[in-house]
């Protein structure tokens, strides 16, 4: 905490922590490079600057990118001074060269983006230089070390995960719809009353986010943290998306009525089995579910069905006009299915468990 202008504020731990190993990773750059007596140890430095991320993921995904693009512009500035007089006119014509070739190549992929800035240190660097092959691999040593710098600190020290927020996420979510189911459900029981257009604006586009995340998990996180991650993450990811959908055609639902609802005569056990299926998805979003949990969700579907059946069966459902009896059952449809996603859902984290 620090005091501005008589109010205090807060720094964000995250933020600071991600300050303090930039710093570290680049005076431990600057301090190999030193040791070893590299000529431009300070492109260690800025490597590290810039390969260090706030989290895991994010720092293994541009280490990839820098060290990869680093190769290729390495490569591809060698090439043209072996190629090319030694003039500054000719020093012109590689630098449009090349930097027009790999700012085309990042069309298929970026980092050639990262090639083209190496490129541009080995001509630079090079024009004077004796032994053109050893400015070259000078430039990828120095910018190496920073990478591997970068890579170990934010490996090491205090690392903040994906997989770490993508489970914060997936609970906030979890508890943030399952509010919503019930009020949803609700509305439903009180005469089918209509849901406001925006009631669930703020969630399709966070619970996307959650496959960007799983992907970056997947792809640079989990080479490091494997064991920390499995297959049941993905199925907390899909099962929000499922989440997602089944209270859309719940509310979209409710928007069909153009006039006064019925009273739900199955209300306690539609009420219990809306209770039941909340509980059970942040259980899932929290990675937290047991056997009584999927039994006690079984048992309120088994009631709910079989209360259904019975008021059909003594016709109780002819007070509904066709329409009416259409919106009543659609609903319930998605009640149940979304009771069968979860439960299939835990099911399947269960057997990976």
């Amino acid at each position: 905490m620090f005091r501005e202008n008589g109010l205090h504020m807060k720094i964000p731990s995250t933020h600071l922590i991600h300050g303090v190993k930039t710093a570290a990773a680049s005076v431990l750059a600057y301090a190999i490079t030193g040791f070893f007596g590299f000529e431009f140890g300070y492109w260690a430095v800025i490597s590290a600057v810039i390969v260090m991320q706030v989290y895991v993921a994010d720092s293994v995904k541009m280490c990839f990118y820098r060290f990869s693009g680093t190769l290729i512009g390495a490569f591809l500035g060698v090439a043209v001074l072996f190629l090319f007089p030694e003039n500054s006119l000719w020093v012109g014509v590689q630098l449009f060269l090349t930097i027009a070739l790999c700012s085309f190549l990042t069309h298929y992929n970026t980092r050639y983006r990262m090639a083209a800035i190496t490129v541009v240190i080995v001509i630079m660097t090079a024009r004077d230089a004796p032994q053109l092959l050893l400015v070259g691999v000078s430039r990828v040593l120095e910018i190496g070390i920073g990478i591997l710098c970068a890579f170990v600190v934010s490996v090491a020290v205090l690392p903040r995960r994906k997989v770490d927020v993508l489970k914060q996420n997936l609970s906030d979510q979890a508890r943030s719809c399952a509010e919503k189911y019930r009020k949803i459900v609700r509305a439903f029981l009180e005469g089918q009353k209509t849901m406001d257009a925006d009631f669930l604006e703020t969630l399709p586009d966070r619970i996307w986010q959650n496959h960007e995340i799983l992907e970056n998990i997947r792809r640079h996180e989990a080479l490091i943290y494997h064991r920390q991650f499995g297959e049941d993450l993905a199925v907390r990811v899909a099962i929000m998306n499922r989440t997602l959908w089944h209270l859309r055609s719940m509310v979209r639902t409710l928007s069909e009525t153009e006039q006064k609802g019925f009273d739900i005569i199955m209300k306690p056990e539609l009420e219990a089995l809306a209770g039941k299926c909340g509980e059970l998805l942040v259980k899932l979003a929290e990675n937290r579910v047991s056997a009584p949990d999927r039994t006690g969700l079984e048992q309120a579907l088994q009631k709910s069905d079989a209360r259904l059946l019975e008021l059909r069966e003594q016709g109780v459902t002819h007070r509904f006009d066709l329409k009416k009896l259409l919106q009543v059952f659609a609903f319930y449809n998605s009640m149940h299915h979304f009771a069968e996603d979860l439960l299939d859902a835990a099911g399947r984290i269960g057997t990976n468990a």
